[in-house]
């Protein structure tokens, strides 16, 4: 089975808007989990959710990490690469608006939801990122002008400590994205008031 076209594992819901949330699903997880995430966010939306391909002890992934849980940068691009080729035949297949792409995810989908508008911009319009983290140690330059993107943790996450999040939240706006950095007290989890604010605004 190829992981560069429709034929990786996705569950597709037509809404009714332009508007499509592309849903990448944290560690464990498969294409079914974030629905009530996307409903939360925008009912109306058409929803795209891939299954991430890389296996770790079992556990669906988008990419490899270590044993000391740093990232493998290597099959973050990889990761990226393909689910670009995925979007790419999906906005074909399924006749999507390609300049209404908006991906939600959480944890490891958080992070590949940062590389990706990062490495492939214009594929989204912007990302809400839950208990997410910079996804590259060193980020190249990108114009990220009119992206409008979330970073939403908890400050006792230890994924995601507070200081690193406020120093990607910085780079994001020094590449020109409109970023909201949300806060809530607990660790690495999806809080309701945090949903609810996205979608007030989305």
């Amino acid at each position: 089975m190829s992981n560069n076209d429709l034929s990786r594992p996705h569950l597709f819901q037509k809404g009714n808007s332009a508007r499509t949330l592309l849903l990448l699903h944290g560690t464990g997880a498969d294409e079914h989990d974030l629905l009530g995430l996307a409903k939360a966010l925008d009912p109306d939306a058409s929803y795209l959710s891939p299954r991430g391909m890389h296996l770790e002890a079992g556990m669906n992934r988008f990419f490899e990490r270590y044993p000391d849980l740093s990232f493998n940068e290597v099959s973050i691009d990889q990761a990226v690469s393909e689910l670009a080729e995925f979007l790419e035949a999906a906005i074909i297949e399924y006749q999507l608006d390609r300049t209404e792409i908006f991906a939600a995810g959480f944890s490891n989908g958080a992070n590949t939801a940062a590389a990706l508008i990062v490495k492939h911009p214009k594929l989204l319009v912007g990302a809400a990122l839950f208990g997410s983290t910079k996804p590259y140690r060193d980020v190249e330059k990108v114009d990220l002008t009119g992206k409008r993107i979330w970073l939403a943790n908890g400050d006792m996450d230890s994924y995601a400590p507070v200081a690193a999040s406020e120093a990607w939240v910085e780079e994001l706006k020094s590449f020109g994205a409109e970023v909201q950095w949300l806060r809530h007290p607990g660790g690495h989890q999806i809080s309701r008031e945090h949903l609810f604010e996205v979608a007030q605004s989305l």
